[in-house]
């Protein structure tokens, strides 16, 4: 009896994972965990050497249907991230290098584009249940938005105002 009721509550808690993304996401303003990770050459990138820079971070696999849509969807708005010169993090859960590379063979990615490899990490500090989780931070780190995936628009839309906002601020800082 016991035995079910810890099953139960177990299920209930990742049923409710899935009906509430919510309770997935990282709340806005505050400050998104560093990591430290590799990309697919092996070379540690750290997120905190971002700073300075809006980045968004996509968190996901090679073989989730969304996570495939939405690489296809930042594919479109790659010129962006160029011109803005924005960094776009993919990290991908738990799957060797290979895989990941053979997976983004030909695509057509930004210059800013870079994939990294998480062997947990990210996963759990970001409490990445669904995926692809598609985050956006301004350039102290802070949590600007935090989805189950953005399309093109919306990608460019806030970091448009986050890129406006700091336009502003240093424009005022040099009065």
């Amino acid at each position: 009896m016991k035995k079910l009721l810890a099953h139960a509550i177990i299920a209930s808690f990742f049923i409710a994972s899935l009906a509430s993304p919510a309770l997935c996401q990282l709340p806005a303003g505050t400050i998104a965990p560093d990591f430290t990770l590799h990309n697919l050459n092996d070379k540690s990138v750290r997120l905190s050497d971002l700073e300075g820079h809006p980045v968004v971070l996509v968190i996901g696999t090679t073989w989730c249907p969304g996570c495939k849509a939405q690489l296809s969807e930042l594919q479109t708005i790659r010129q962006f991230f160029d011109d803005h010169k924005i960094p776009l993090i993919d990290i991908f859960i738990q799957e060797p290098a290979a895989t990941v590379g053979n997976y983004l063979k030909g695509k057509k990615l930004p210059a800013t584009f870079e994939a990294l490899l998480d062997d947990g990490q990210v996963h759990r500090a970001y409490r990445v249940y669904p995926i692809p989780r598609v985050l956006i931070l301004d350039g102290s780190r802070r949590i600007v938005q935090d989805s189950l995936g953005l399309d093109a628009t919306e990608i460019t839309d806030t970091i448009q105002r986050l890129l406006d906002r700091q336009a502003d601020t240093e424009k005022t800082s040099n009065e």
